[in-house]
């Protein structure tokens, strides 16, 4: 696993991307991750790179965790990193590259929590999901902080899933995942843990070049 720091880079770079922010949810101690290290094999080309409303995933996605407040977020990289590293240059981010990323997304997770260790808490996104807001973030985030609750997940169509929210209690449980299995089983171990914040469309993640003529989330 390999760290790269923007944290040379000064605010001013990003500061043009940013939206207004006047939420004041307190952010501290928990750091934002994007799981950015697959290898697009549905997708059949670069799905990092694809634009979706006129920006690639990969910024798109990185500035949300920025714009909702998080503190030199963390983004997995993967095979790709050496094309994917220059669209996110001048954003103040925490990369690390993967070498295991064939393995399955939770050795990214596990990447990741290397850098997040000392966090109380990590909020886990991915690239693919257009309907997240920076404002939904900074709910999993301010509800995790009202209401104690350990799991705090994004629930659409049914199901629930990422975006979610771990405490930091849940970090041994986290490392032992493999594979390309999610946190599910974390929902099913620790139900009166988890608690649920709708995403209108989060059921819309971008698989194969069909999903993009899909009507992205307003």
């Amino acid at each position: 696993m390999l760290l790269h720091s923007n944290s040379l880079l000064t605010s001013t770079c990003y500061c043009c991307l940013m939206t207004a922010n006047v939420d004041t949810t307190n952010m501290d101690r928990v750091a934002g991750i994007l799981l950015a290290a697959g290898s697009s094999r549905r997708f059949g080309t670069d799905k990092q790179s694809t634009l979706v409303g006129g920006v690639p995933m990969l910024p798109r996605a990185a500035r949300l965790l920025l714009d909702a407040g998080f503190v030199m977020p963390i983004v997995v990289l993967g095979p790709r990193a050496s094309e994917h590293r220059p669209l996110l240059a001048g954003l103040p981010l925490q990369l690390v590259d993967n070498p295991d990323a064939e393995s399955g997304m939770a050795s990214s997770l596990v990447a990741a929590l290397e850098v997040a260790a000392d966090s109380d808490a990590i909020v886990i996104t991915v690239c693919d999901q257009p309907a997240v807001t920076a404002d939904h973030l900074r709910a999993l985030v301010a509800t995790w902080r009202s209401t104690g609750s350990s799991i705090v997940a994004s629930s659409y169509a049914g199901t629930r899933g990422v975006p979610t929210l771990f405490a930091a209690t849940h970090f041994p449980e986290l490392r032992q995942l493999s594979g390309d299995r999610g946190a599910g089983p974390l929902f099913a171990r620790h139900p009166e843990s988890v608690h649920l914040i709708p995403l209108p469309g989060g059921e819309l993640d971008i698989d194969t070049p069909a999903d993009l003529t899909r009507p992205l989330p307003r």
